[in-house]
């Protein structure tokens, strides 16, 4: 061969490897070749980039040193002998770059043999599965939270081929549609199977009519399951058109709404049973702007709801009660009800009614109160009855006295009387005598019989009796004035232990035969607010009510019995304690006390609104307690306690 020949080979066939070369440098996997003791002898341009190895660093290396395999030197001489006695391996094998970063590599090695089929090169193909295998774990991952969340928001996914396909759903889905088949055999008959049949005609109606309009698919319809319960299900769906521009697919969404048509149906419910009630139901945010005024409101205040929505319920308000109202303001800002609230407010004429209140605060998701909400009723009759009731009690009262009054009147009438006319007679003979004008010589036989003596030891001590029985006298008719007196209609400051001195004054006739009444009123108790007659009432009702159970207890013996009344100063206010030794509340009939209409006394004897209008006047209007203790056969105590303070929310 000639010089010219060879040359001409040798350029060819560097030609040819630089050709090589540069078409292994444009493709994406990374090529290595090594000899039989695997030795770089070559690495494309990949390589390069997936190891961090520079071709001029690489070649001459060990291949494991540019690879940095993470494998046992056993399982890296076993994958040696395999590929030079078989010529080839695939595996996954974790590869190190440069930097440290480790990642996943699917590697192929074939051997080039010579002549002879001696093992001469080893080619390595290096594809990178970090990425695709990152992408299926995201993809994984992310099917498990979509297949999550459906389970756990209740929605299912669908997608129809608008021809002949099959539509492809989630399990979620045939779940929500109570279909117990395969849901991947789930077809377009199967789902219309599950729909009402109330529903089913106007959804095919409705899907038909979306196959050719763009604008989004948005239903409500209701699916039986097998066991006939109802749910209601929410489907949202949309076109995706093809290359030609066409409707080829729907996708879609459905989610099981059953739970929010059931709020919706009791709200409706709730709605409407607040529209009928006879009592005014109002709601309003913090500010007191009504937000909701129902028919009861219209009907009690005269307003309707288009003239108080966003209007201020201070307009109901009397003047008189504005400080009422700020504190319940205040009160219902803490977080805190207001329950039965006696008060009154103002109708649209100007006119006063009477109202029963019961407000609480309404309160978002972390207890952060929003607004208030109020149930009133208009109690303006009731109140009216009631004092005509009280008012009724205190002449049956006063009636019932009357009798023992004028017995207590009439003993000190009657020695006023018998004095006076001692005074007369006493006074007619002075004048007999001074007018007979006798000489003064004869004056000492005229008074020897000793008259003129006995008129002075007599005379004064008569005008004595008549001042006691006068103002024996006075005082009754002082005590009856004070107890029968109605007194304003606000609370004023009363002095209660001279309220409890009168009462025992005039009720005396009910209690002197039967028992002996003692008193330990605390000297300087404050003055409390109160409704002064509405108060003594109910001292007169507990004193004859102990005196006729002390009758009662000792109707055979015949002894007297005693009743004690006590003041004094509790937290906050003041006590008032009437004891009695009667014969005690059986248990069985205790928890009735307080029951209008209630009573142990025979007919004639009293009506059982005592202890009713008692508990009504301390508990109600005075915002105070009452409470009893008793012990058959050892007597009761009833103890009243009074706020020094004005209440002014109960």
């Amino acid at each position: 061969m000639s010089e010219s020949t060879t040359c001409s080979n040798r350029a060819l066939f560097e030609l040819n490897a630089e050709m090589q070369t540069r078409i292994l440098d444009q493709v994406q996997d990374a090529i290595v070749a090594v000899d039989r003791e695997f030795h770089v002898t070559y690495c494309n341009s990949a390589a390069e980039r997936l190891f961090g190895w520079p071709a001029a660093e690489a070649v001459g290396r060990v291949y494991r040193t540019i690879a940095g395999t993470q494998v046992s030197p056993a399982e890296r001489q076993a994958i040696h002998h395999e590929i030079l006695q078989r010529g080839s391996w695939s595996g996954e094998i974790i590869c190190t770059h440069k930097a440290g970063t480790q990642f996943l590599a699917r590697v192929s090695w074939s051997v080039i043999r010579d002549t002879r089929g001696a093992p001469r090169q080893v080619i390595g193909i290096h594809q990178d599965l970090t990425t695709p295998k990152q992408m299926e774990q995201k993809l994984r991952a992310t099917e498990d939270v979509l297949r999550v969340a459906q389970d756990t928001l209740g929605v299912g996914t669908w997608e129809w081929d608008l021809g002949p396909g099959m539509p492809k759903c989630s399990e979620q889905l045939i779940r929500l549609c109570g279909f117990h088949g395969d849901w991947r055999d789930f077809s377009y008959d199967d789902w219309l199977s599950c729909v009402h049949p109330d529903d089913r005609s106007r959804i095919c109606i409705q899907v038909a009519a979306h196959r050719n309009q763009p604008q989004a698919f948005v239903e409500q319809y209701r699916v039986v399951w097998p066991d006939g319960s109802v749910h209601w299900i929410l489907d949202r769906s949309m076109l995706v058109a093809g290359h030609n521009g066409q409707p080829e697919r729907m996708i879609g969404l459905s989610v099981d709404i059953t739970d929010q048509k059931n709020v919706e149906h009791a709200s409706a419910q709730l709605a409407a049973i607040v529209e009928c009630a006879d009592a005014s139901i109002i709601s309003t945010n913090l500010q007191g702007e009504v937000l909701t005024w129902n028919r009861g409101a219209e009907r009690m205040y005269g307003y309707c709801a288009a003239e108080m929505l966003g209007r201020s319920t201070a307009t109901l308000v009397p003047p008189e009660r504005a400080e009422e109202w700020a504190s319940i303001q205040r009160q219902l800002r803490r977080g805190e009800s207001v329950h039965h609230l006696e008060t009154s407010r103002l109708t649209k004429s100007g006119s006063r009614i009477d109202v029963l209140h019961t407000i609480s605060p309404i309160l978002d998701r972390n207890g952060i109160v929003q607004g208030m909400a109020g149930v009133a009723w208009d109690i303006t009759q009731i109140k009216r009855l009631e004092r005509q009731l009280a008012q009724t009690q205190k002449m049956e009262s006063i009636g019932q006295l009357a009798a023992g009054i004028a017995h207590e009147i009439n003993t000190p009438i009657q020695y006023i009387g018998d004095n006076a006319k001692f005074l007369q007679d006493a006074f007619h003979d002075l004048i007999g005598f001074a007018t007979q004008r006798p000489e003064p010589q004869h004056m000492p036989t005229t008074l020897e019989d000793g008259v003129f003596e006995y008129l002075r030891n007599e005379v004064p001590r008569a005008i004595e009796q008549l001042l006691e029985g006068v103002d024996h006298v006075a005082r009754i008719v002082r005590a009856m004035k004070e107890f029968s007196h109605p007194g304003p209609a606000e609370k004023m400051p009363v002095d209660i232990n001279r309220a409890i001195e009168s009462t025992i004054l005039v009720s005396k006739n009910e209690w002197k035969y039967i028992a002996e009444v003692s008193t330990d009123l605390e000297p300087d108790l404050p003055l409390v607010p109160c409704l002064a007659g509405e108060l003594n009432q109910v001292i007169l009702n507990l004193i004859v009510n102990a005196a006729h159970a002390i009758a009662e207890f000792n109707k055979d013996s015949g002894r007297k019995g005693s009743i004690h009344i006590t003041t004094c100063k509790s937290t906050g206010g003041v006590e008032i304690h009437v004891r009695d030794t009667g014969g005690g509340i059986p248990e069985a009939i205790q928890s009735k006390v307080f029951d209008p209409f209630f009573t142990t006394k025979p007919m004639g004897k009293g009506t059982g609104q005592g202890l009713a209008i008692a508990h009504a006047v301390i508990v109600q209007k005075h915002n105070g307690t009452i409470r009893f203790e008793s012990e058959p056969g050892s007597g009761t105590r009833f103890v009243i306690g009074l706020p020094l303070e004005r209440e002014l929310v109960s």
